[in-house]
């Protein structure tokens, strides 16, 4: 997948770092030479760009591009207009950063598939982490409801899923589990993924638990069994 990260602020450069590690061929962009040398030997290419010209932009091949990721951030006008430019060149996705409701709107209206607000999902994520102890990571499904992965409390180690009951309990289903061996440096390797648990599978140190529910449920489960 080859993709396009514009403006490389602390966000952006992020982004631009993540894809690439997780094997995207990766263009990362902006305006300002400093951050594009702070990320150019992470990304398959990284280049100065002003984002608001069209010209610049199919340049330099962004008009390419399967996914474009619009990370301006102190420059709205250029965003929209990058946006703008990003459907005009037909690329497939194009994902925007956005700070206020307004803003949403306006990249929604002028092409952007999908608008986020970095800010929002790290107060969600905050959220999540102090009502929710053990988190390794969630989903948010709808509002108030999340699909989380915590560390096994040590109050189910050695129980059954039906000895549990969580769906009568506490109003929350277990999907998944995996289970995980040490590896070196104190890090975890997947032995198991066990995508259907059946009511007579044994919690076991270690294990972390997919779990879908309201973020009260599954708050006051760990509550209950940490």
């Amino acid at each position: 997948m080859k993709c396009a990260v514009i403006g490389l602020g602390e966000f952006g450069r992020s982004v631009a770092i993540g894809l690439a590690r997780n094997g995207a061929e990766v263009i990362a962009a902006d305006i300002d030479m400093k951050r594009v040398n702070r990320v150019k030997d992470e990304v398959a290419l990284a280049i100065r760009v002003d984002a608001s010209h069209e010209h610049a932009l199919l340049s330099q091949g962004i008009g390419d591009v399967d996914v474009l990721i619009a990370a301006i951030g102190d420059n709205f006008e250029a965003q929209v207009l990058l946006v703008v430019h990003a459907k005009q060149f037909g690329i497939k996705k194009i994902i925007a950063r956005a700070t206020t409701p307004d803003h949403i709107r306006v990249l929604k209206a002028v092409g952007a598939d999908e608008v986020f607000n970095p800010e929002d999902e790290a107060a969600r994520w905050t959220v999540q982490r102090l009502l929710i102890t053990n988190i390794t990571s969630y989903f948010e499904l709808a509002e108030g409801f999340s699909i989380v992965e915590v560390e096994a409390p040590p109050g189910v180690v050695g129980k059954t899923l039906e000895q549990l009951d969580l769906r009568r309990s506490f109003r929350i289903n277990l999907v998944a589990i995996k289970r995980t061996t040490e590896g070196p440096n104190e890090t975890r390797i997947l032995k198991t993924f066990n995508p259907v648990p059946m009511p007579g599978e044994v919690i076991q140190p270690g294990d972390t638990l997919a779990l879908v529910g309201s973020v009260l449920d599954l708050a006051n489960f760990i509550s209950e069994y940490s």
